[in-house]
């Protein structure tokens, strides 16, 4: 076999290749983005408005987690005003995994009790309200 046979055949085989990749692309589509991307903005921009308001505040929120415990701990000028918001953890390994935390308090530091996490990495993300002002924490935690 000479030189332009082995260019020829290497030629068909990358073509043929393409051709494969391409159906198979075409086999799974995935928009890049959403039909209403208006709202999805405006959505995405309060959550950038609502994190800035809370790295705005005097201290970070403080979130302790144990294997069957999570303690959250929130700045003092939230003292005596009720705090809702859920707590989210994805696990990126196992989203099987995930969990979400409604709360409700009127306390600076509130715990949730038994909560059974498997042991690893989180990324967790808050969203809580004050006085009607929302707020907006992301972290990536380690739970023993």
């Amino acid at each position: 076999m000479n030189w332009g046979k082995g260019l020829a055949l290497a030629l068909i085989a990358f073509a043929g290749m393409m051709t494969w990749f391409v159906i198979k692309a075409s086999q799974h589509p995935s928009p890049l983005v959403t039909e209403d991307y208006y709202r999805a903005e405006l959505k995405f921009q309060g959550r950038i408005d609502a994190t800035e308001r809370a790295n705005a505040l005097s201290a970070p929120v403080s979130m302790d987690f144990q294997r069957n415990a999570i303690a959250l701990t929130f700045p003092a000028e939230m003292h005596d005003r009720t705090i809702s918001g859920t707590l989210s953890l994805l696990r990126p390994n196992t989203p099987a995994a995930d969990r979400n935390f409604p709360f409700k308090t009127a306390t600076t530091v509130f715990r949730l009790d038994e909560v059974d996490l498997l042991p690893g990495r989180y990324n967790a993300a808050m969203e809580w309200q004050v006085d009607g002002v929302v707020y907006h924490v992301e972290d990536k935690v380690n739970v023993p």
